[in-house]
Order: structure tokens, then sequence, then C-alpha cells
């Protein structure tokens, strides 16, 4: 069988498997009375309710912003209040540095799930040795007041230091750091959109 047999196969096995669970979803709703529409209605409004102290919470503690962390003690602190924090380590008149601050501030704005946050590595001598940072810049990763992810340098990101804050919305998102990629999904619109006007012109 050649690969575009079994790309075909597997296609038509994803397929099924996306019909039947429509179809059981489809089912289970008909077969729903009032007192399932009710119960369905109150956990709606609950998970709403949590959605919106979390959003709360984030905004008391910063999120939304770029922080820049003055000493040890506001590091950790910070840390342990945010569920996910995403750390850029810099070195006053670095570029790559410079160009990393500006991604940052933009996904800030736009990604309130996760805290960002920027510490002079020249000032922070413990914080540089404890979590071994050796490289300028270097993005660490926070889940739950631990170290989940690394970047040191920019290599895994864009080598060449010239991308959109997209690709490192891309990455972090990868990183389980980032709930969704608006960013990217706006440059996938405009690629499509310009696919499609050239389609037009045959």
């Amino acid at each position: 069988m050649d690969q575009q047999a079994i790309m075909q196969q597997v296609a038509a096995v994803a397929l099924q498997t996306v019909e039947k669970a429509v179809d059981n979803e489809l089912e289970r709703m008909e077969n729903m009375n009032e007192d399932d529409y009710a119960r369905l209605r109150r956990q709606r409004l609950e998970h709403m309710k949590e959605q919106a102290l979390e959003k709360e919470q984030w905004r008391r503690n910063d999120h939304g912003t770029l922080q820049v962390i003055t000493d040890q003690k506001e590091f950790f602190d910070a840390c342990k209040k945010s569920k996910r924090c995403i750390i850029l380590f810099y070195r006053t008149g670095n570029k790559w540095c410079d160009v990393l601050t500006d991604h940052f501030r933009a996904l800030a704005s736009r990604h309130m799930e996760a805290k960002f946050m920027k510490v002079d590595a020249e000032n922070s001598p413990f914080l540089v040795e404890r979590l071994n940072v050796w490289m300028m810049p270097t993005i660490i990763c926070t889940k739950e007041g631990k170290v989940h992810r690394q970047f040191n340098g920019l290599s895994e990101i864009d080598p060449s230091g010239k991308f959109e804050t997209a690709s490192l919305e891309f990455a972090l998102h990868n990183s389980e750091m980032l709930d969704d990629t608006p960013m990217v999904d706006q440059i996938m619109s405009r690629m499509n959109a310009s696919d499609d006007d050239d389609d037009e012109e045959y």
C-alpha cells in the first residue's frame, strides 16, 4: 500500500471517529429533558463565574503587562501567585534582549492567562545561578512555581532574531504556557486570503 493510500485510510478512520462523536452528542442532546437543560445551564453559569473570578485574580496579580522584577523576593512571590509565568532574563545593551522585550509587551497585553516578567541578569546573580541562566536572552517558563521550560537564546524560536511576535506566541503555546494563538491565527487568515486571491486570478 502506497503512502497516499495509507493517508487516505487514516483520514477515513479519523472522519468516522469524528462523525461517531458528533452522532453520540446529537443523540445525547435529543434525549435531554428540562432537568438536563437546567443542569447544563447551571454548569455553564458556574464555569463563567469561575472564569470571571480567575480573570479578576489575574488583574490583581498584574497580568496583562510586562512587569520588571527588581529582586529575588519579588520574583518568587510573583511565581507563587501566578500559575504560569514567562520570564525574560536580559542584559542592558543586548539588542536581542530589546527585541524580545517588545515581543513580551505585545504578548502580555494579549494573553492574560500568563504573567510576563523581565529580570536584569546582571543585577540578579542568585537567580541566574539557581536557574542556570548562561545565555542572553533566556526565557524561563514556570508552572505552579516550578520551571517547566527554558529557551536559551533564540535558536529554538528563530536564530536570525527577525521574527514576528506570533512566532514566539506559537513556541510558548506549544510549551503549554499560552491557551491559544490569536496572532498566529491572524497571520494564517491573511495567508489563506492571499491564496484565495491568487486562485481567483487564474
